[in-house]
């Protein structure tokens, strides 16, 4: 068998507890095939080291149509058939008493626009987490509105097939949430962080870094869709695009936690709808007020992804400024940097508009205003590539 791509997932490389049923009668005709190689059923399970019982409820109809992936395998060692024979032939996977994927659309291939769209949101508004009880990584997603929850769901389905999505309204915000390790798993291996994202401090995705300039666009389009801000100031024809990441200051000594303790009494204060208060300073501030050399070096290091995402944007002639905002103290007594990356050259936003845009119609339409002001307006909207976007 070739080498399988990270980018890819095939239904042999699930679990092998996982269950999967295949398409029209494929199955029991797999298990007749093996049974007259083998001279009958009996011989056949002795064969593949299973119980009777396994395959007489298959061929029989006895209401069972799964198999698990492990005995599926074994069915194809035995009849000499490549695994990826069965990638088009499944028609839903499943573990427990819910469809995990209906109609899987194996392999699972990432490699494309909607697979960096997928990553973008993911290390944005989304997570995949470990759910140490069934030790699996699932994945979730915040979705501020109606759009945003329709590029994610369209998103999942276009690449996996139809997965099921559990829907959740928490706060003004969509939560959505997928059980399937499935998802978790194949986009960990293109190289999505698992975990707290600002503990983390984690790379940019490696698919990104080899994407194609599309592939490049779409992951970009994606973040800015979950993270930016765009602002027209009309009376004096200007304004910018702003993109915020955070990262936690990790490893202080006793000593530096000491020091930034002592700004607690010049901070601002914000309440969640949870109760629990933020504390914030505005980074120049604290720098000025700080004495630990290295301390200071640390507030001055911009979250990495954001220092890369700077780079990508750079490709496509977009030049930016990346600006460290505040320093900020969770209710747990944990420290944040908050910095920026702002887009405000005329130049620099009209190739953004050009090359990247918004998949959201609300911040597509501020940054047509935006851009619109001495530029060619309808030469713009001929050039829109919104139509190519996920």
């Amino acid at each position: 068998m070739k080498k399988i791509p990270l980018w890819e997932t095939h239904w042999f490389q699930l679990s092998d507890h996982f269950l999967v049923e295949l398409k029209d009668n494929l199955l029991q005709e797999l298990i007749q095939t093996g049974i007259k190689k083998a001279g009958n059923l009996y011989l056949l399970t002795k064969q593949l080291g299973f119980s009777a019982p396994t395959f007489y409820d298959l061929i029989n109809q006895k209401g069972v149509k799964m198999i698990s992936v492990a005995k599926l395998k074994a069915l194809l060692d035995y009849l000499n058939i490549e695994y990826c024979y069965l990638n088009n032939k499944i028609r839903m996977t499943k573990k427990g008493s819910i469809i995990s994927i209906d109609n899987p659309k194996f392999p699972i291939n990432l490699n494309n626009k909607e697979g960096t769209y997928l990553l973008g949101l993911i290390v944005s508004d989304g997570c995949i987490f470990l759910d140490k009880d069934a030790g699996v990584f699932r994945t979730k997603y915040a979705a501020g509105e109606k759009q945003s929850v329709d590029n994610f769901v369209n998103t999942i389905n276009k690449l996996y097939g139809k997965v099921h999505i559990q829907e959740e309204f928490v706060r003004n915000c969509t939560i959505l949430r997928i059980g399937s390790s499935i998802i978790g798993d194949s986009l960990l291996k293109v190289g999505a962080i698992a975990g707290n994202k600002t503990a983390i401090d984690g790379e940019l995705p490696w698919l990104i870094q080899k994407g194609t300039k599309e592939m490049k666009a779409s992951y970009l389009r994606a973040i800015f869709d979950d993270e930016a801000c765009v602002y027209n100031e009309k009376t004096r024809n200007c304004g910018y695009i702003t993109l915020s990441r955070y990262r936690h200051l990790n490893n202080l000594t006793e000593e530096q936690k000491e020091e930034l303790d002592k700004l607690d009494v010049l901070m601002s204060e914000g309440k969640f709808p949870t109760g629990h208060i933020r504390k914030s300073i505005p980074l120049k501030k604290a720098r000025e007020i700080l004495k630990d050399s290295v301390l200071l070096e640390e507030l001055k290091r911009t979250p990495k992804i954001l220092q890369a995402e700077s780079k990508l944007l750079n490709e496509f002639g977009i030049d930016t400024r990346l600006f460290g905002r505040y320093l900020t103290k969770t209710h747990l007594g944990r420290y944040s940097l908050c910095f920026d990356l702002f887009i405000n050259r005329k130049e620099s936003l009209k190739n953004f508009y050009k090359h990247i845009g918004f998949s959201l119609d609300r911040k597509q339409q501020k940054l047509l205003q935006l851009v619109g002001g001495d530029h060619d307006n309808k030469a713009l909207q001929h050039t829109d590539k919104r139509k190519g976007k996920i």
